[in-house]
């Protein structure tokens, strides 16, 4: 067998693997330059192997390997990945490379780990494929590769960042070093292959909460650049030729930057009849743009077969959506509501998260306020979870916690793995009262609750007798509904246990799902 030059590593992500697993294009991305080179890349996706994956290390090790990497995001992903890669410095000796979001913006941090060899920040093909030919042959130095991050003599060092966006030709992405089938990558064990795709790259907003502006403002020129409509058509045609797909994924932060490029875009999507043959799902739609469309604009995107349309309202007050820096208030996230649900096959999935540094007490009241009137206005859309705030580092909210109310940070990769909100224990800030931690718990509990979610999982598993219990899990959510009207009427969160039922029954479900 051919000696492997790199095994590209996705760690397992946490509770919710069994129910959400989507191909990992991170690492597709990454291999592009590398492949292009010749190199034999290996994927191993340890999700697909959450009790074995050693023996799947070990199986690929036998062949022989030069560099190891994995792609990191910050939470529970740490803890993971380093137990991955304690394990294969135990056991081999190949050096280890770290990419993603957490290595791109702790660098040096991440670096001080024994077991962490490289760093990659930002993009990673490029780098990748020149950190290969200089960890096999020297053939490039290595003070050379852009956005590479290292240890000499004991020293963190750290070259140039990258200074434009990584932009990869569709035909030369590497989609075979995966398996892609709905068996592996599908949503709640349903027998749909969500198929991820990019129309843009980059952000050109500001949120506070987002790593986004610390990572586009090193950027050259504009911090979001859209491909062309013909090109992410030609895109789109080239993947269903190769797989069996139901669904598309539109990955982007942000898609509508442009309404009249994405206009142009479902116009020559539904002429090529994509539109008959694929669901459509963005995964960057914003309030404000959602709120410059038309009805000629929205029915066009209902012809097109859109369905879920994942849009960040983050908090139901004012005062705390400027200090997110938003660019949005309430009004216009109840106007956009009431304008979608004259079309109930839009659905949109609104993301709430509560406890931002600076939010009060009636700031939560108002975020409770608003997940009830979108789910009475709106019988189509779906509330999101309400998650604890997470200091993401690098983030102008982060900064402003540690200046404001004094937040310690991790000081270690071991100590970032505890940062997370739902593998993690219950997140308690120093700014939260007991009244703030209880109320977020029931806004938690209502994440889950005040919409139909649960009805439309029953639909969408009907067909799947491993998931029988869900009809009972369906028929204890009504009966609870008065219950959590009532409580959401009162503000009474006195006795919770229904937080730790929602709890043990997530894990019930994820422990069915892996079987």
């Amino acid at each position: 067998m051919k000696k492997i030059d790199i095994l590209l590593i996705y760690p397992r992500l946490g509770s919710f693997d069994n129910l959400i697993r989507d191909i990992p294009l991170s690492l597709i991305y990454a291999a592009t330059d590398s492949v292009k080179n010749g190199c034999n890349v290996k994927i191993l996706d340890c999700r697909l192997y959450p009790d074995n994956w050693r023996q799947e290390i070990d199986e690929n090790m036998k062949q022989g390997c030069s560099l190891v990497g994995l792609s990191v995001m910050t939470g529970n992903p740490i803890n993971t990945s380093l137990e991955v890669s304690k394990y294969i410095k135990n056991n081999y000796d190949v050096p280890i490379v770290w990419g993603g979001p957490h290595p791109t913006i702790l660098p040096e941090q991440t670096l001080r780990n024994s077991y962490i060899d490289y760093v990659i920040r930002d993009w990673g093909s490029l780098p990748l494929s020149q950190l290969i030919a200089y960890v096999k042959a020297k053939s490039i130095r290595v003070d050379d590769i852009v956005g590479l991050g290292y240890k000499r003599n004991g020293e963190i060092i750290l070259n140039q960042e990258t200074l434009r966006f990584e932009l990869l030709d569709y035909r030369d992405i590497p989609y075979h070093l995966i398996e892609i089938d709905a068996t592996k990558y599908c949503r709640l064990k349903g027998n749909e292959l969500f198929f991820p795709i990019f129309t843009a790259i980059g952000c050109p907003y500001k949120c506070t909460y987002c790593m986004s502006p610390k990572v586009y403002n090193k950027i050259k020129g504009k911090k979001w650049l859209a491909f062309s409509v013909d090109s992410v058509l030609d895109h789109i045609d080239y993947l269903m030729n190769k797989y069996n797909f139901q669904r598309l994924q539109v990955y982007d932060d942000d898609t509508f930057v442009n309404l009249e490029r994405m206009k142009d875009f479902f116009l020559k999507y539904i002429n090529r009849g994509y539109n008959k043959r694929f669901k459509l799902d963005f995964r960057g739609a914003r309030i404000n743009e959602l709120d410059k469309m038309d009805d000629e604009y929205l029915l066009l995107m209902v012809e097109a077969n859109v369905e879920i349309l994942a849009i960040g309202v983050e908090s139901g007050s004012d005062k705390t959506l400027k200090r997110m820096n938003k660019g949005i208030v309430v009004e216009q996230i109840l106007r956009v509501n009431n304008k979608l649900k004259k079309y109930p096959s839009l659905k949109p999935h609104y993301n709430i998260f509560c406890g931002t540094p600076g939010e009060e007490y009636e700031d939560l009241i108002k975020t409770k306020e608003l997940m009830i009137k979108l789910a009475n206005d709106n019988p189509s859309c779906m509330i999101g979870i309400a998650a604890d705030w997470k200091p993401m580092p690098g983030t102008v909210m982060t900064e402003a916690a540690q200046k404001e109310y004094n937040l310690k940070l991790p000081k270690s990769l071991e100590e970032w793995a505890k940062i997370d909100s739902i593998d993690a224990d219950k997140i308690r800030h120093p700014w939260y009262s007991k009244k703030i931690d209880n109320f977020i718990k029931l806004l938690q509990i209502s994440g889950f609750l005040l919409d139909k979610k649960l009805e439309n999982f029953e639909y969408e598993l009907s067909a799947n007798k491993r998931y029988k219990f869900i009809k009972l899990l369906v028929v204890l959510a009504k009966k609870y509904r008065p219950v959590l009207r009532m409580r959401l009427k009162y503000n009474f969160t006195d006795f919770l246990i229904e937080y730790h039922t929602k709890n043990f029954l997530m894990y019930l479900f994820n422990k069915m799902a892996k079987n």
